[in-house]
């Protein structure tokens, strides 16, 4: 495991906020999130027992400015140091989940003032023995594809005139083609029964072996917030999106699809 990325994943379940980190405002990148997870089961402590979040989670990592025509913002799409980090932070009526949104302008630059002491990458915690709510690979690296799997869901890539629109789904005509990067969750199991949300977190092992310095996040995006149910009360599986079938297809093996039928609690064949 990488140094520091043990921290990163042994964090306190039941925090009372997550990190106030901003990611640099310099960058070109942002993640958004293809895939919202929707149910989990809770599972035991271990292996045998896993049961993974439902449907996985899908992050895609976008470019301000992309240019399908560029070799060079391709070449950044397929760069292999790219990581990204998953956290799971617990969701109450006392501890509401964070909107980045809702910081005022003026607190939002102390946030990133202050980041730019604070630029190791890494979520700190006071009890780094904890056992942890979250199991499985919370790290995954970049799958690439020369073809978006599913046009009509592709989001458009941000516009450097319009830094905070969120990224929109675009008519499917021009995202035919469109090249793409994705970090695929299949295996992520969750221990106790509740209602999560997911942080996402994207770094590059590049910017520490090019300059020796700490790993900065390059950005970070949240999931939907959705519900682990005791075993007894699971709703059963959803059916596989069209994405997660044309990932699986173009080589993403780990991927467990399941067809018509085969989901809402239907055994796997």
């Amino acid at each position: 495991m990488p140094h520091g990325f043990d921290k990163l994943l042994h964090h306190s379940p039941e925090p009372e906020l997550p990190p106030s980190r901003r990611p640099s405002t310099q960058s070109r990148y942002h993640l958004h999130v293809r895939q919202q997870p929707i149910a989990a089961r809770a599972c035991g402590a271990g292996d045998r027992d896993r049961r993974p979040v439902d449907p996985p989670p899908i992050v895609q990592i976008l470019l301000t400015d992309f240019d399908p025509n560029s070799q060079e913002d391709r070449d950044l799409l397929q760069d292999p140091r790219f990581t990204v980090g998953c956290l799971l932070f617990p969701v109450s009526s006392s501890s509401p989940w964070p909107n980045p949104d809702a910081n005022p302008p003026r607190e939002r630059e102390r946030d990133r003032d202050r980041d730019r002491d604070d630029t190791d990458g890494v979520a700190r915690t006071d009890d780094d023995l904890s056992t942890p709510l979250l199991s499985g690979k919370a790290f995954m690296s970049p799958f690439y594809v020369e073809a978006d799997p599913d046009p009509n869901s592709a989001p458009v890539h941000p516009s450097a005139n319009d830094r905070l629109a969120s990224p929109n789904v675009f008519n499917a005509a021009s995202r035919l083609h469109q090249p793409a990067t994705f970090f695929i969750f299949a295996d992520l199991s969750i221990r106790s029964a509740g209602l999560y949300r997911l942080q996402f977190r994207l770094m590059n092992w590049g910017s520490v072996e090019d300059t020796g310095q700490s790993m900065p996040i390059l950005a970070e995006a949240w999931s939907d917030p959705f519900r682990v149910y005791p075993a007894k009360d699971f709703p059963g599986m959803q059916n596989s999106s069209i994405l997660a079938e044309g990932l699986k297809e173009l080589g993403f093996v780990e991927l467990k699809t399941r067809g018509h039928g085969k989901g809402k609690g239907k055994k796997r064949k």
